[in-house]
């Protein structure tokens, strides 16, 4: 199962996605853009800025791709671990670049200039405060994370990461948000603020004794509904993963710029099937 969207030209997703639309008045409509542009994008593919790259993409995902693993539905056990934890120099560039990818989808931050950060103590120009911090925080808790990957993930556990993720970013690290949130373009309803504990407690209870990957897989998209905290829920979702990947042995995967638009797609249909979700992070920790 070929996961890799990125090798697909642009000029063949536009008429991929022409032909599913019908009209180019439709496709239009759906990239928010003019008919114009659209002739113009299809003259010249390599014209279309990275902001509506993105958006092709998930379109493209959604119609083209989805629709062929769609009814896919079976056990993924994912990758065996092998000797990762054996070998410094291996596990952390891996865990690097799990917290740099990871960091890029939700605020843009290049790869580059984490590893400026953190591996250089330098700051990159137009850097803020805040933006280091964010750096700092994710690197420093995926690398806490795999080191003491067996300790349980209870509640108490989700919220002390949060905490050192979200630290001097947002006044309530480590507290569960008391306002309802909404994911954008997404039509699913989220936990109550009210029932965030209880669903929270009852996850925990869920996923405690997982075995393969499509359990990590539904336990992601449960979590991401339940989306307790007023931010950083991705990032804290996805150490969840990591977590879990290694207490079970096999390899985690790597999310980033280059492969968001199919991971949100799948995400979001994993509330249907999380089986292609599941060969996705498989895919993504080859």
């Amino acid at each position: 199962m070929d996961f890799d969207y990125k090798s697909i030209s642009y000029a063949q997703k536009l008429s991929n996605l022409q032909n599913y639309y019908h009209t180019s008045v439709a496709f239009a409509q759906a990239l928010n853009i003019t008919r114009m542009t659209l002739i113009a994008w299809n003259d010249n593919p390599q014209k279309i800025k990275v902001k509506n790259q993105d958006k092709i993409d998930l379109l493209w995902c959604q119609y083209i791709f989805l629709p062929n693993v769609s009814n896919i539905s079976e056990v993924v056990k994912g990758i065996e671990l092998g000797s990762f934890l054996f070998e410094p120099a291996i596990m952390d560039k891996t865990l690097r670049q799990m917290a740099a990818g990871s960091l890029e989808i939700e605020t843009g931050t290049q790869e580059v200039d984490f590893d400026a950060i953190v591996l250089d103590n330098t700051v990159p120009n137009n850097f803020h405060a805040t933006s280091v911090a964010e750096v700092q925080n994710i690197h420093y808790l995926t690398q806490e994370i795999a080191q003491n990957f067996q300790a349980e993930i209870t509640l108490q556990q989700i919220k002390d990461w949060h905490k050192v993720l979200m630290r001097g970013l947002i006044n309530n690290a480590g507290e569960f948000s008391t306002k309802q949130r909404v994911l954008p373009n997404v039509d699913t309803q989220l936990t109550h603020p009210n029932d965030i504990v209880e669903e929270l407690e009852l996850w925990v209870k869920k996923y405690n004794k997982i075995k393969y990957l499509s359990d990590i897989a539904k336990s992601h998209y449960h979590f991401e509904m339940i989306h307790p905290f007023s931010d950083g829920n991705g990032r804290i979702g996805r150490l969840i993963v990591l977590a879990q990947c290694l207490q079970i042995d096999i390899k985690p995967p790597t999310i980033n710029n280059s492969n968001k638009a199919l991971y949100y797609i799948l995400l979001e249909y994993a509330k249907i099937n999380p089986t292609p979700l599941a060969y996705f992070f498989q895919a993504c920790s080859e």
